[in-house]
């Protein structure tokens, strides 16, 4: 087992590997046991992965940088600088290729090196084409459907000026995932017991009577719903060489799973929006810190308000409490001081967190905003959310992709056969579910009802 374990480091140290050395890979491995097959397959496969040959820096890239270069030079006064910038940005690229990469755009992603840069090669010679001689060439730009302007359309992929990423605003969510207690399990429930009732103690007078006493279970199931999307992509599109769409569109769905949970889990009430969760924000079990009447704004929070949260969390939950907000409220927490005149609220530094009243503070988009202030509204939470909290997972995110069938297309009230259109379906799916397990554990504050 050492030697297949030295040589699938030298291959994979070396990026490539020989059919050759590809059986005598195989054949090493079966000459181990169940056990050690087990250990080593995921190196196996690794290896089983990579190239053939050792892709070598493409000649057609080195020429093609001389043509370049003799094009800068002819038409460097016709040409607008950030066309110049962008080829130059482009022949860098080619230089590190099989090191960097740049968002979803990966030219070692799914192909060979040698090919795939030769093809990179085509397209930019394409491009320049349709930058310095105007000319048009309908393999740059594709469309995402298979017309411009009708149901499902989802615009243009286009790379005019050699990008290819997709650019987008990427906010933070997963709060709950990070900050809950997580649990993953093989059913679709999970019952969680806890303390309802703690036992007492007394003193006892010599030869007196000492009462019993008694802990109390209770118990709290958590039930997993389904969070899932599908998406509909055109043959066109899947074969389009330098995007992996289904990763792109992959890293967008999980950033959407992760909304949905925190929107459900901080703010959810009970309903179908919420996937049936009654979010922390409205749970009437926590603690609850009301502001004084006729304070029904946001903007009324003030020092003293933080502090009775503190105070009105049991100590059990003060060791790593922290308070939550969305990030516009917390412009409203810097503004505030304590009576010495100091602000309440300090910024992050040295790899610390940023606090209020030295304890941590954490952004949560999917809480209210500003923008949201309400009477009777909570807005502010503090306590242990990992005491607080379960957050069940079944597994993780289970990916399908399907080219027959019929999707419904909410948009348009419409179905979409992927056969007559020659479509894919990608979908999503991810099963999740939190409770509230010591709802004590947490304080809201709560906007004046009047």
């Amino acid at each position: 087992m050492l030697k297949l374990l030295k040589l699938l480091k030298e291959l994979t140290a070396k990026g490539f590997a020989t059919a050759e050395q590809k059986t005598e890979v195989k054949s090493m491995l079966k000459e181990l046991g169940a056990e050690e097959q087990e250990v080593v397959a995921d190196e196996v496969a690794a290896v089983n992965a990579l190239p053939e040959e050792d892709a070598k820096e493409d000649e057609d890239v080195a020429e093609l940088e001389k043509s370049i270069n003799a094009i800068f030079l002819k038409e460097k006064k016709g040409m607008k600088s950030e066309v110049l910038e962008d080829v130059q940005k482009y022949i860098d690229a080619q230089k590190e290729a099989s090191e960097k990469k740049s968002g979803v755009y990966a030219i070692d992603a799914d192909q060979d090196k040698l090919s795939k840069r030769k093809a990179l090669s085509t397209k930019l010679r394409h491009s320049l084409k349709y930058l310095i001689g105007d000319s048009y060439d309908a393999a740059i730009v594709k469309e995402m459907t298979t017309d411009s302007s009708g149901t499902p359309y989802a615009g243009y992929i286009t790379d005019d000026l050699l990008s290819a990423e997709i650019r987008h605003l990427t906010t933070e969510y997963g709060v709950a995932a990070r900050e809950f207690t997580t649990v993953s399990f093989r059913e679709k429930s999970y019952t969680a017991n806890n303390l309802a009732t703690d036992v007492s103690t007394f003193w006892v007078d010599e030869a007196g009577s000492i009462a019993s006493t008694q802990a109390v279970l209770g118990k709290a199931t958590l039930e997993l719903k389904k969070l899932a999307a599908i998406v509909t992509l055109t043959r066109e599109l899947l074969s389009e060489g330098e995007i992996d769409f289904v990763s792109f569109l992959g890293s967008r769905v999980a950033e959407g799973f992760a909304f949905q949970e925190d929107k459900a889990f901080f703010r959810g009430e009970g309903t179908s929006e919420f996937g049936g969760f009654t979010g922390l924000l409205e749970n009437t079990d926590t603690n609850n810190v009301a502001m004084a009447s006729g304070d029904t704004d946001f903007t009324d929070l003030n020092a003293d308000l933080l502090l009775d949260m503190v105070d009105a969390t049991p100590q059990g939950a003060l060791a790593n409490g922290k308070f939550y907000a969305h990030r516009t409220i917390r412009s409203v927490l810097r503004k505030i001081k304590a009576t010495d005149g100091t602000y309440i609220y300090q910024e992050p530094s040295a790899g610390a967190p940023a606090t209020v009243w030295g304890r941590p503070f954490v952004e949560v988009e999917a809480m209210p905003a500003l923008g949201d202030t309400a009477v009777s509204t909570a807005f502010v939470l503090f306590g242990d959310l990992k005491k607080a909290t379960i957050r069940g997972t079944r597994g993780g995110i289970i990916t399908d992709r399907f080219n027959g069938g019929t999707v419904r297309n909410v948009a348009a009230d419409a179905d979409i056969n992927l056969i007559t259109t020659d479509r894919e379906a990608v979908r999503w799916i991810n099963q999740v579910g939190y409770i509230a397990i010591i709802p004590t554990a947490v304080t809201r504050l709560t906007t004046a009802a009047s």
